[in-house]
């Protein structure tokens, strides 16, 4: 009994001893299994032919791009437009995903925790599992092909010569295009996007096209370059009033270019002349009619002046002499005959100031401005400013007088005549002062000066305009004038 008691605790502690080998051993294993954990591929595993052995994921991921970017990035399309081809560059279309393929090479080692000794042995070994893959590349970008369409010129193809024009001095010359095809744009995309996404690079595009039509002329906007005012004929006063020529209107008959063009057939020219419109005076008119006629005159006697009155008037009178109104310009007689100063040769001469006749420097212009004024009164042109004397004068009729003063007051009147008009004064021997206005009749009215008095020392100065039978078509009134009695003549 005693023997074999022995033998039994013999066992056990074998058998104990077993087992703690055996637990060292596992613990020993699953350090070592712990120890040997890493980030690396262990699996001898190849992307695309890239041996991704060894490496991590990301750079494994890093490896496969730069080697898909080597293979692909010359990767172009060819697109066929009318005979000319265009290569179209898709690599930014495209990319490439083998981060799948890159996770199970990588399962082989970081898995179970009892398994990756094994493992490690066997890649250790080199019976680790041998692994091919091939990843194709995917459209990933088709948002690209705008760019890459963009970068080959291809929309910039237009078969057709569109229309064009050009102005003459007298005429409108289109000349009208062709129409021809352009590229379409959008369904060549659509089409570039189908062949990338099925990774067909060898087959030549057909590029799709449109019609191109022909661009109308903008025919009011080109009528609003074209259009220009006539401009009558005119003096210019910078070059001693010599005649400024006319010049004609142009514009353009929109609806008669449009017909036109419509019924012109391509690549034809259209020669669509101006429409000319002369101004009302031309040149010639001008030339023809400039101060032929005697518009109004009159004449006032100074006989009897003193020789001082006499000798402002004649200065005042050549000063005004020749003077030429154009158009649409005010005369002015201030402006005109200035202040009278001793310094320009007036002398001292009776003259109205405060309702008395007092001796002043320059006494008896407004002789001139007064007989000035009588002969506008036979004319229609406009009486802008007058005043009259402050008692009456004896040189022209009450109503008929025009007052003036350095620097008020004035007499003007304006030029309403499409004509120039031109005054001419002249003293003669026996110191008559002759006023004339000359211009170009432009009615046939006669102008005739008529003064109603409203009381002893009120008037209205009007004019009447007469037919050719003398009857009264208009009357008009022109001024008023109020005075106190005369104490004494001017």
């Amino acid at each position: 009994m005693a023997k074999k008691g022995k033998k039994q605790n013999k066992s056990l502690v074998a058998a104990l001893c077993v087992i703690a080998v055996i637990v060292l051993l596992a613990a020993a294993y699953g350090i070592f299994c712990m120890i040997v954990e890493d980030d690396k591929i262990w699996s001898e595993a190849s992307i695309n032919g890239v041996n991704i052995q060894g490496m991590s994921k990301k750079e494994a991921a890093k490896a496969v791009e730069q080697q898909f970017e080597n293979t692909y990035k010359d990767t172009a399309v060819t697109v066929e437009l009318d005979g000319q081809q265009y290569s179209i560059n898709v690599f930014p279309m495209l990319g490439i995903d083998a981060s799948a393929e890159i996770e199970k090479a990588y399962e082989k080692g970081h898995g179970g925790l009892l398994m990756r000794g094994v493992e490690w042995v066997e890649m250790k070994q080199g019976k680790a599992e041998k692994l091919t893959y091939a990843v194709q590349p995917t459209a990933a970008n088709p948002d690209k092909v705008d760019d890459a369409v963009q970068a080959c010129g291809i929309q910039d193809y237009n078969s057709m010569q569109d229309t064009s024009y050009e102005l003459t001095d007298s005429a409108l010359v289109i000349h009208k295009g062709i129409s021809g095809t352009r590229p379409d744009v959008e369904a060549l995309k659509e089409q570039i996007k189908a062949n990338v996404s099925a990774l067909n690079f060898q087959d030549v595009i057909q590029c799709p096209t449109a019609e191109n039509q022909l661009t109308t002329p903008d025919f009011a906007g080109i009528a609003s370059q074209i259009y220009t005012d006539p401009v009558n004929a005119t003096l210019d006063p910078n070059n001693g009033y010599a005649v400024v020529a006319s010049t004609n209107g142009n514009s353009l008959d929109t609806d008669a270019a449009k017909a036109m063009y419509e019924s012109a057939g391509e690549n034809t020219d259209v020669v669509v002349p101006f429409t000319v419109t002369e101004p009302e005076i031309t040149t010639e008119k001008m030339n023809a009619n400039l101060f032929k006629d005697v518009l109004g005159s009159y004449s006032s006697s100074a006989a009897g002046g003193t020789s001082g009155r006499i000798h402002n008037l004649t200065l005042a009178a050549s000063a005004c002499n020749g003077q030429i109104v154009l158009p649409g310009e005010t005369f002015s007689y201030n402006a005109v005959v200035g202040d009278t100063t001793a310094e320009k040769g007036y002398q001292e001469a009776a003259g109205y100031q405060d309702g008395k006749v007092i001796q002043v420097l320059g006494g008896g212009v407004c002789q001139v401005s007064s007989t000035l004024f009588s002969a506008i009164l036979y004319t229609d042109l406009d009486v802008v400013e007058r005043a009259n004397h402050s008692m009456p004068v004896h040189y022209v009729p009450s109503g008929m007088d025009a007052t003036v003063f350095w620097d008020s007051p004035d007499f003007k009147f304006e030029n309403n005549h499409k004509y120039p008009v031109k005054i001419e004064m002249s003293v003669d021997s026996s110191s008559t002062l002759t006023v004339k206005i000359v211009g170009t009749k432009e009615s046939d009215y006669t102008v005739v000066p008529r003064v109603e008095q409203t009381d002893e020392m009120s008037n209205v100065t009007y004019r009447d305009y007469k037919d050719a039978n003398g009857n009264v078509v208009k009357t008009e009134a022109v001024c008023a004038s109020k005075y106190k009695p005369l104490n004494s003549s001017n």
